[in-house]
């Protein structure tokens, strides 16, 4: 009886998180092509607005390249773990919606800033706007977003949001995100997109 309980949470949270789990396939599978590709960021990575020559895909393309292994599997496993945390209460859409918009105006926000050709690919400034989310629903659900600190998925997005600032240009696009999660989250909330269940 216990096993065919965790095998339907299993089942529940891996639909609920759908949408990350497809997103850290399309990482990968991305990843593992890119490496074939030489210099792949100079051509589908975000720099100063000056350098872009008009190429506003790679606003996009950018949050779906990652530079190493460790880079790739710190990105994923943070999704995963928020979108955990996330999706039973909002659905898989409204994350993926908040991933992708967060990433993309983070993304604009650090080309008008950097003055140099510097070069930024990655998922996390949308893991960051999903935690972002993620503070502003337990702050208007304590209820529903009580989650005991212990839990694997709490601790990793813990760990990844506090050691995940490798550099400067790092610390930017994760600031970019986070804010323009805690903005979007907290219209969404008010308008009455995330409610308590």
């Amino acid at each position: 009886m216990k096993n065919q309980i965790n095998q339907n949470t299993i089942r529940k949270r891996t639909k609920d998180n759908g949408a990350a789990i497809v997103l850290v396939l399309l990482f990968t599978a991305i990843y593992i092509a890119s490496r074939n590709v030489e210099n792949a960021y100079y051509d589908f990575g975000v720099t100063g607005i000056a350098y872009m020559n008009s190429q506003y895909y790679r606003f996009i393309t950018c949050l779906f390249l990652h530079a190493s292994p460790r880079h790739l599997l710190g990105n994923c496993a943070a999704l995963l773990c928020a979108g955990s945390l996330l999706t039973p209460f909002t659905g898989s859409k409204k994350p993926l919606f908040l991933f992708l918009s967060c990433g993309v105006l983070s993304e604009i926000a650090y080309s008008l800033v950097i003055s140099e050709q510097i070069y930024d690919i990655g998922a996390s400034s949308g893991v960051f706007a999903l935690i972002a989310c993620l503070i502003v629903c337990t702050l208007r659900f304590p209820d529903q977003f009580r989650f005991k600190w212990y839990r694997p998925d709490v601790v990793i997005v813990a760990v990844y949001f506090v050691f995940a600032n490798s550099s400067v240009t790092a610390f930017l696009v994760h600031t970019f995100g986070f804010a323009a999660g805690i903005l979007i989250s907290f219209v969404m909330v008010q308008t009455g997109q995330f409610e308590h269940t």
